[in-house]
């Protein structure tokens, strides 16, 4: 890409952010899924739904992810790289949890017990929920995200080294690591996805939470496997637009592997068929990403002032929309309405209030700007400048 900002990656990145408003939101209304509240008055549908989404959105968010921390890289280098994404990852992860997702928990916690005093909640609930990663809530791909950029700056320079030695002494093997064929990326993509089975059986901590978050060494190993994924293919010719592809070809492959994949919900399945399903689950996450980026690449390449407003507000979008689509959940229970227009209605304000709060607040405040998007207050106007030529990497969910 050079110097210049891929427009197609920022609106890609935005659009899966934002899918985190809707898929929530179908969680409160997904039949027999118990999620932080549920309504009695189900949609039969919406589970399906929510599961589509989720097939693909957080495996495309840390493919993409892992193709704009490269470019930030070759640019400036993994020690000002790490310093960068340390501020514009963990301060909003701390900050939001120690605030709005406090909120979210009280929010919870009196729905389930109306009695809970304050100084319950401060002196049991809020402890318990620490220790078990409760805190976190749908935050838990800003420390994913964090983990895989710590590990690949702290490896950066041997990968390079070990690039020009592999250069040195198996020329044909380097010359085919740097074009490969385009069935690699997705073959990559399934190994992770079917090497994590059985770590259940190895040992439980590689499945439990690691405090204080609620991800495991599992899921950290599967988003840094899909992050990988995204730096080789930032490396190979053509990048990203290598593989972008919103074809019927492309859509059917995923259609079909989503399919195939939601049939064996809940089937005892023996493990060949176990890894048969998770290379099913690789393959969907890897043609929607080709899908959403042919997309993006085809209505969103050239820069938009509008795409670019959404494009900046999608951190605050989705570090806010959670407790949003909470709050307009519980109201909506207290009254009769149609699920599905109240679906409709929690997904608009679950958009629509985060996006006000950014432009009218978050935007206009240094010191907003810094504890819900990392941005240090010096480097705001910075930023904001046209010629900066920077690659922001992705920022997101759950």
């Amino acid at each position: 890409m050079g110097g210049t900002r891929d427009h197609s990656l920022d609106a890609a990145r935005s659009l899966l952010m934002i899918l985190g408003v809707p898929y929530h939101a179908a969680l409160i209304y997904t039949p027999g899924y118990d999620w932080v509240m549920n309504s009695p008055d189900g949609i039969a549908w919406i589970g399906l739904f929510a599961d589509f989404i989720h097939s693909f959105r957080m495996p495309a968010f840390f493919l993409i992810s892992g193709l704009l921390i490269t470019h930030s890289l070759r640019r400036h280098g993994p020690r000002a790289v790490l310093t960068s994404r340390a501020s514009r990852l963990l301060v909003p992860l701390v900050a939001m949890a120690a605030t709005l997702n406090v909120a979210q928990l009280w929010m919870e916690s009196r729905a389930v017990d109306p009695g809970l005093t304050a100084g319950e909640f401060l002196t049991q609930t809020i402890p318990a929920a620490f220790w078990s990663g409760g805190l976190v809530y749908h935050l838990w791909f800003l420390v994913e995200l964090f983990i895989s950029v710590l590990a690949l700056c702290l490896a950066y320079p041997l990968l390079v080294a070990l690039h020009r030695r592999l250069a040195e002494r198996a020329p044909g093997l380097a010359r085919w690591l740097a074009d490969p064929p385009d069935w690699l990326p997705p073959l990559l993509l399934s190994l992770v996805m079917m090497g994590v089975l059985g770590f259940d059986n190895i040992s439980d901590l590689l499945v439990t939470p690691l405090v204080p978050t609620n991800s495991t060494a599992v899921s950290i190993v599967i988003s840094a496997g899909f992050f990988a994924v995204g730096v080789l293919i930032a490396h190979w010719p053509g990048g990203a637009a290598r593989y972008a592809k919103a074809s019927w070809g492309v859509a059917l492959t995923y259609l079909a592997c989503f399919a195939i994949h939601i049939g064996m919900v809940g089937v005892e399945k023996p493990m060949p068929v176990r890894f048969l399903d998770e290379a099913l689950r690789a393959v969907a996450a890897w043609s929607a990403f080709r899908f959403v980026l042919g997309l993006t690449q085809s209505f969103f390449s050239a820069e938009s002032r509008r795409v670019r407003a959404l494009s900046q507000a999608s951190y605050t979008i989705y570090l806010l929309h959670h407790l949003v689509v909470m709050a307009a959940g519980f109201a909506l229970l207290a009254v009769t309405a149609p699920p599905l227009l109240e679906f409709a209605a929690i997904t608009a304000v679950g958009l629509f209030v985060p996006l006000a709060v950014h432009h009218g607040l978050v935007r206009r405040s240094p010191t907003l700007r810094f504890l819900m998007n990392g941005v240090p207050p010096g480097e705001a106007k910075k930023r904001s400048t046209p010629a900066r030529g920077r690659e922001t990497m992705a920022r997101r969910t759950g």
